[in-house]
């Protein structure tokens, strides 16, 4: 609950600190198709199917076509390993934060670009015990993550948007506790299709 009222108090902080920009909020939500990168071979995976859900602030900077979007979102993911028939699902409190370039395309339509850094807070998933080569491992899955996200969409009727998006993480994921036996990190690669409805 601490890290709920963290995330809520800098988001807050966000908008006081915005009042006097053009404001939009909205809720926005999607499906994420999550899958993770280890660093030795001998693990496989596959992609693990979630969904992403909570409110989204966008507002104006001082440069044209440049806006700046804001989202609390509760994201479900996970690890799906294929060469031991093992699947684990886990929930993380994302916070990105955005720079969006719109631009129109014909009508009522639009386009959109952004890039932005994100932070992402476990919210459930524990350690937990696998066994490679006949060794076994705990793996800790970490508390604490962040990297960038890259996507796109298009903007219906200047308050619908659907779009693409595909975060990257910066930080290991998942680590070995025992690194003597195998030095084992991973990282989560997650793709994600959303819509936000801005009212």
């Amino acid at each position: 609950m601490k890290k709920v009222a963290i995330i809520l108090a800098v988001f807050s902080f966000i908008l006081i600190s915005s009042i006097q920009a053009d404001i939009r909020l909205g809720l926005k939500a999607g499906v994420n198709l999550a899958n993770t990168s280890f660093n030795k071979d001998i693990i496989k995976t596959s992609n693990f199917t979630g969904f992403q859900a909570g409110p989204i602030v966008e507002f104006d900077i001082p440069i044209v076509g440049i806006k700046l979007d804001a989202a609390v979102l509760y994201s479900q993911q996970g690890l799906k390993l294929d060469n031991m028939d093992f699947e684990k699902k886990e929930s993380t409190l994302d916070v990105p934060v955005n720079l969006k370039f719109k631009f129109g395309l014909v009508n009522n339509l639009g386009g959109f670009l952004t890039a932005g850094p994100y932070a992402s807070f476990k919210l459930s998933g524990d350690n937990f015990s696998v066994a490679w080569e006949g060794i076994k491992n705990e793996l800790k899955n970490k508390s604490f993550g962040a990297g960038i996200n890259l996507g796109g969409g298009i903007e219906l009727f200047e308050h619908l948007q659907i779009g693409v998006n595909y975060k990257i993480s910066m930080t290991d994921d998942y680590k070995s506790l025992d690194s003597e036996n195998l030095n084992i990190k991973g990282k989560n690669r997650i793709w994600s299709v959303t819509a936000a409805y801005f009212f």
